[in-house]
């Protein structure tokens, strides 16, 4: 009789057992998962540098410097080299001073045709001169400026005849006016092309701006008319052996002038 009650109450607390666990079972949390944290690497905190002053010596009088600009490089030629040294001795004894106190302006390749190398006298009539080809030099000693002709080697003249500073002037005025400029070269391919020559042969006299008062340019054509109108022009007077030939532009054009009919304008 004992053996059967013992079964059951077994029997009871086995099913309390698992009625309990069922019961907590359903009511537990499923865990979420999450990231680990990683904590910061600690750093030390720099430590604010104060800068030392350091004196600093203001500019004076003396140290201020005025430049001085350089002149525009001439480009020399090989060839003409030892002839310029000959040319820079040459006026260095006439003046009494160093050779390095003589400044080159210009240099231009030329070809000559007259015994003097281009220096004013003309050959007799009925003689014929060879061509020589040389080199015109415009130097500057203080304040004067030399013009200087040349052959390729031995042949040194300083030409005094006409003042260099009227030739000069022209030479810088197509420095500084690029229209001068290419009205004048414009007109030296014109005339080498006429008289069949090399256009280095062509030799620049003069070059005047002016303001025409017509169309015309200041050359005017027999029984032609011309309305007044203003432009501004140059009169360009170029050489070639020892004739001289004029044209008179605008701002585009040559035309050849014939020296007995160009009119100028009247100067006020």
């Amino acid at each position: 009789m004992g053996k059967p009650i013992r079964v059951r109450l077994l029997g009871s607390g086995f099913a309390l057992a698992i009625l309990l666990t069922a019961c907590m079972s359903s009511t537990a949390l499923t865990p979420v998962p999450t990231l680990t944290l990683i904590p910061p690497t600690a750093t030390d905190t720099p430590t604010p540098v104060t800068p030392t002053p350091t004196r600093v010596r203001l500019p004076g009088p003396a140290d201020l410097i005025t430049p001085t600009l350089d002149a525009n490089p001439v480009l020399i030629p090989a060839a003409a080299q030892p002839v310029l040294q000959r040319v820079l001795d040459d006026l260095a004894d006439r003046l009494s001073i160093p050779a390095e106190a003589i400044l080159l302006l210009r240099i231009e390749t030329a070809v000559w045709t007259s015994p003097d190398v281009g220096c004013g006298s003309e050959s007799p009539a009925g003689t014929v001169v060879p061509e020589t080809e040389g080199f015109r030099f415009i130097l500057q000693a203080g304040d004067r400026t030399y013009d200087y002709h040349t052959d390729t080697n031995t042949t040194v003249r300083l030409c005094e005849g006409d003042t260099p500073d009227s030739g000069l002037t022209e030479e810088l005025l197509l420095d500084v006016d690029p229209v001068a400029a290419d009205m004048v070269s414009l007109a030296q391919r014109r005339l080498a092309d006429e008289l069949d020559l090399a256009a280095r042969r062509i030799r620049v006299i003069d070059v005047m701006p002016v303001t025409w008062t017509d169309s015309s340019l200041g050359c005017p054509q027999p029984g032609e008319t011309y309305p007044p109108i203003t432009i501004e022009g140059y009169r360009i007077v170029l050489a070639a052996g020892d004739d001289e030939y004029i044209f008179h532009s605008d701002s585009t054009q040559v035309i050849a002038c014939d020296a007995r009919t160009e009119r100028l304008p009247v100067a006020e």
